[in-house]
């Protein structure tokens, strides 16, 4: 009888770690509102709109935003317009270089991946863009070195999957 117990009060310990754990991470982000989408974001990251949005016709509301870590050293980014744009605010300046596009496609939607990094080498910035019929979102990551990259990935993961896209 008492074998049979030990077992079932590691599981209940081990379902409670998880269930506190879940708690946390949901208690260390923040949601962005954007004109046309939600995204959650590490709460000790600083959050900023970028683009304002073309087509919502409020003040403040934006198509898409960044959120810098608090040691400046990665800056996620999204764009999400109401249906499709340019997102301007991430195209290429002359002190960088934009490595090889991969483009897959799918049966409704096509993924394009791309690579800019400054010319001396200070930053990387990687993008994906996916467009499905009359939508697209771009969202990307900004760092400064492959550690920070390492460093803040679990979170950047968790920060894409987030993204949460609003019509009419």
């Amino acid at each position: 009888m008492k074998a049979t117990r030990f077992p079932l009060l590691i599981l209940i310990a081990l379902c409670a770690m998880t269930l506190a754990a879940t708690t946390t991470l949901t208690a260390q982000t923040k949601t962005f509102r954007g004109a046309w989408f939600t995204v959650e974001y590490p709460a000790n990251f600083t959050a900023e709109g970028s683009l304002p949005s073309a087509t919502s016709g409020e003040d403040e509301a934006f198509d898409s935003a960044t959120f810098t870590s608090p040691d400046g050293s990665v800056t996620f980014y999204v764009y999400s317009p109401q249906w499709s744009g340019d997102p301007t605010d991430i195209e290429l300046s002359e002190n960088e270089r934009e490595g090889q596009r991969k483009v897959t496609r799918g049966k409704r939607q096509t993924v394009t991946y791309w690579t800019i990094g400054a010319k001396d080498g200070s930053y990387t910035r990687s993008y994906q863009e996916v467009r499905e019929d009359e939508t697209m979102h771009v969202l990307g990551i900004h760092y400064t070195t492959q550690q920070a990259y390492n460093k803040y990935k679990k979170q950047y993961l968790q920060f894409k999957a987030s993204l949460k896209q609003f019509t009419d």
